[in-house]
């Protein structure tokens, strides 16, 4: 059986909740970072199938 994977970054955390929440709830594995840089670090070790991210987010100072 495949493991879905899906990451999500997002500095609300009332998104993040629900998000899991629903995710989890269709056993889908859920990861989930409130800095982009955070999951940025991620990757270097992991790579998810998704990624459900928010587009402005006040933590990303940093240019992609």
């Amino acid at each position: 059986m495949n493991v879905e994977q899906v990451w999500i970054v997002d500095d609300d955390s009332s998104i993040r909740w629900v998000l899991e929440k629903a995710l989890s709830g269709a056993n889908i594995s859920v990861a989930s970072f409130e800095k982009p840089e955070d999951l940025l670090i991620a990757l270097e070790h992991q790579q998810p199938e998704i990624i459900i991210s928010d587009i402005k987010m006040r933590y990303s100072h940093a240019k992609y």
